[in-house]
């Protein structure tokens, strides 16, 4: 019986999430890293081409009807094979986003550029973002889709737009040969080191290109900075869907086997379709010796190499002292990587949620980012919501990304769904985020009015009554609660695409809510793994070896630790 019953059980258990890649009619040995390349994902990939889908179309921004139909072939394929979001080979398709949320019932994301928003949104108006393309000239005609499908502003003073066009070896980019990485690497270094003298107020850096993420590794080690790419919008969106395993139910999901599908370009077109692909596949056994060549001149430099320290996320602290669940942004165990908490004293729940604070505390609030920063945080959140209102603030001070709310995902979730498709955001208390309107709409483009987010509080859920009471929350029995009325939330509003949670209490229910749902949940912690995802070693590809790995970890911590004597007289817990 044991054997049958684990079968059983096996065959409940929903398919690891995997992604899905539209791809050019166009065909060029991949590097890992690249969009193209299986290997650059920690999840299954699956490839279909456009046939007729050139460069120069993408580029003009306009389909014929033909490849348009494809097109929609292509994302329809796609979703019947079972992915759980969708991308583009090439950052041009950002032309068809607006298109392309029509046609899938999945979130669907055919640029990097997607992340503009949150990552603004994390720095202060004067930090500037360095914004890499193959080229800077063909972004440019791109400036009104850019604008309408992800809130992206060309000419903004923000975003210092550069090409790698002139980077020596670049070339075979647009030659489509194999690009050789040991050329590129260094000279993409110089010229990133080159624009941040030039522009010292550059916080973070964004590479557009989908052949970029390569030298991803590279870039946060010479310069420090947090480096997102076309594989952290793809990990951002597939995290949404993937058991986490500190917390939450488990044995739901089935574990990645680490293979990936075997794709050469036109696997997955009929005959027809084949005869109107313009390119034809062309793989050689040369261009696999040359890319192993590469890779160990790489792997010489690396050894070189002095190891720094593994992200840290730092975490600001109402002065409130309660038991937090497995799951909760206060709880150690909930992160894969270090974290620090810093309580402000005086700093009160009413406060938060009021959005002033007296001159005093704030004085301790700029301390405590300030004493963060000075450990070497690589990002910093806020383990209230409310502390949203307090994002200027924070940015002003810290030279490094500033999150304070699970609701600056909003932007990046809504970006990758139809305007007809709804946002479920669960909150403690349905009407306690009304007053924070103007704050949310500022900060992160998050407007409470919108009919496409649906707020609702969750109060009433049996048991949950205990987060406002301060007292430990029994998630086990809280769990069936929230999901029953998610459940019901869902019989009467077909259209709701995604779920986010915005109370930083909410996160242990997410795998319970991804089981039984089956759509995407975002909450504070995706949104910290996000920043923090800028800022580590991807194991899968580029420059390796420059980081310490994680020792699994967390320093214990206690309500006050981290203050002074004279800071800890002030505590009011």
């Amino acid at each position: 019986g044991g054997a049958a019953g684990a079968a059983a059980a096996a065959k409940k258990m929903v398919k690891h999430p995997a992604l899905g890649v539209v791809r050019l009619d166009y065909d060029y040995p991949p590097a890992p890293g690249d969009s193209d390349h299986p290997a650059s994902f920690g999840y299954d990939v699956y490839f279909r081409c456009v046939p007729g889908l050139s460069f120069e179309m993408c580029q003009t921004g306009q389909f014929t009807e033909e490849v348009e139909r494809r097109f929609a072939d292509a994302i329809k394929h796609l979703e019947a094979r079972g992915v759980s979001a969708i991308t583009g080979d090439c950052g041009f398709m950002m032309a068809f986003q607006v298109l392309a949320r029509k046609i899938a019932a999945k979130p669907i994301f055919m640029s990097s550029m997607v992340q503009c928003p949150i990552i603004a949104a994390a720095l202060d108006p004067d930090d500037q973002i360095m914004v890499l393309t193959a080229n800077e000239h063909s972004l440019k005609p791109q400036k009104e889709i850019l604008m309408t499908s992800c809130g992206f502003d060309v000419e903004e003073h923000r975003f210092v737009i550069h090409g790698c066009q002139d980077v020596p070896g670049f070339e075979a980019v647009a030659k489509g040969e194999k690009v050789p990485l040991d050329i590129v690497q260094p000279g993409i270094i110089k010229m990133a080191m080159d624009l941040i003298q030039q522009n010292p107020m550059i916080r973070a850096i964004l590479l557009e290109c989908t052949e970029l993420p390569p030298y991803a590794d590279a870039l946060r080690y010479h310069t420090g900075l947090p480096v997102w790419d076309a594989i952290t919008a793809a990990d951002f969106y597939v995290s949404a869907f993937q058991d986490n395993p500190r917390f939450g139910i488990s044995d739901w999901q089935q574990e990645w086997d680490g293979e990936q599908e075997h794709y050469e370009l036109g696997t997955h077109l009929t005959k027809d379709e084949m005869l109107l692909s313009q390119t034809k596949a062309t793989h050689k056994k040369e261009k696999k010796q040359a890319a192993l060549l590469h890779k160990k001149k790489l792997d010489k430099v690396q050894r070189k190499v002095r190891k720094q320290q593994a992200p840290i996320l730092g975490v600001i602290r109402l002065d409130y002292n309660y038991p937090p669940a497995p799951g909760d942004i206060d709880f150690p165990g909930s992160y894969d990587y270090d974290v620090l908490f810093r309580v402000v004293p005086g700093f009160t729940f009413a406060m938060a949620q009021s959005g002033k604070l007296s001159e005093a505390v704030e004085q301790e609030f700029i301390d405590a980012v300030r004493w963060l920063e000075r450990k070497g945080v690589s990002g910093i959140t806020g383990d209230c919501g409310f502390m949203m209102a307090f994002q200027p603030l924070a940015s002003a001070i810290a030279s490094v990304p500033v999150f304070m709310s699970a609701m600056m995902q909003c932007p990046m979730i809504s970006i990758a769904f139809d305007k007809y498709d709804k946002i479920l955001i669960l909150t403690a208390n349905g009407d306690s985020l009304k007053p924070q309107k103007e704050t949310l709409l500022k900060q992160c483009g998050f407007n409470v009015d919108d009919r496409r987010f649906m707020i609702v509080g969750c109060q009433d859920v049996p048991g949950f009554d205990a987060v406002a009471k301060g007292e430990k929350v029994d998630v086990e029995y809280v769990t069936p609660g929230i999901v029953y009325m998610v459940k019901q939330i869902l019989k009467q509003h077909a259209s709701i695409r995604a779920i986010c949670l915005e109370c930083t209490e909410l996160p242990p229910y997410a795998d319970a809510l991804r089981s039984e749902t089956k759509l995407p949940v975002f909450d504070a912690i995706t949104n910290a793994d996000f920043f923090i995802s800028a800022r580590r070693d991807n194991p899968r590809f580029g420059f390796n070896q420059w980081q310490l790995d994680w020792d699994g970890l967390q320093d214990n911590y206690e309500f006050g630790s981290n203050l002074t004597a004279e800071q800890a007289e002030k505590l009011l817990n």
